[in-house]
């Protein structure tokens, strides 16, 4: 009998065939689970309004320029009056306003 040496080829042919699958199956398994493990972010709806009202918050000037010329203007001409219980009233209501949000640790 006589042996054909072209059904070794055949064999390792199949051999590689079998391998190079299994090298493919392998990376696409890969690619699954690095896509499975991707990470998200979800904003809450309270979250979003704060960052509404940050935006419009930092539109505001910290300095009202009409205001402070009025003031100046009222403080030349001697014209200018301190209510000072209106005064220490703001300053009671900030300071409260203040404290409440420390509380909250906003």
């Amino acid at each position: 009998m006589e042996i054909d040496k072209s059904h070794g080829m055949q064999v390792d042919a199949y051999v590689n065939q079998v391998q190079d699958k299994k090298k493919v199956d392998q990376a696409a398994d890969q690619a699954k689970e690095s896509a499975v493990k991707t990470d998200t972010v979800v904003i809450s709806e309270a979250a979003k309004r704060i960052q509404e009202t940050r935006a419009k918050l930092d539109e505001v000037p910290d300095v009202r320029e009409d205001k402070v010329a009025e003031l100046r203007s009222q403080i030349q001409d001697g014209t200018f009056k301190a209510d000072a219980q209106k005064t220490a009233d703001k300053l009671l209501k900030e300071h409260l306003g203040n404290a409440a949000f420390e509380e909250l640790d906003i």
